[in-house]
């Protein structure tokens, strides 16, 4: 466990310490992230009105049914890693794309030019996900 906890801040830490020079995207209408719920969910606010988002393209560990404590602890960190990303610029760019079984908006999203699940998907917090299984967290971080 202890391991896996030194695992996860080393990684932490080199993700948000990454520089990244994004590419400009589209601007999204007056959208500002007001909460980030989880490594893969947030709250939007567009032109006053409130989204609930589910981010789309990848899945991270869970937060509040994880099935171990490894995917727990590991959810806090993607968490974090998305909240740094959204404090980091502006909304640049938010595609919706419907709704899913929990009400939630479904969307592709930009920050500061950078696509959110892209830069994700290169942290060892989030794999690929198009809407099947989620993987087994806990197989993964060896829990």
């Amino acid at each position: 466990m202890r391991r896996l906890a030194l695992w996860l801040l080393a990684s932490l830490g080199l993700f948000l310490t990454a520089c990244v020079d994004p590419p400009v995207a589209p601007h999204a209408a007056s959208c500002t992230v007001s909460r980030v719920v989880d490594g893969d969910t947030l709250h939007l606010s567009c032109n006053g009105t409130a989204h609930k988002v589910r981010l789309l393209g990848y899945d991270t560990p869970e937060i509040y049914h994880p099935l171990c404590p490894a995917e727990r602890q590991a959810g806090e960190a993607a968490s974090e890693i998305l909240r740094r990303l959204a404090a980091s610029g502006p909304v640049t760019g938010v595609q919706f794309s419907g709704h899913d079984r929990y009400g939630r908006d479904l969307a592709h999203m930009q920050i500061a030019g950078q696509d959110v699940s892209a830069f994700m998907l290169t942290t060892p917090l989030a794999r690929p996900y198009r809407g099947h299984k989620h993987p087994d967290w806990c197989q993964l971080l060896g829990a």
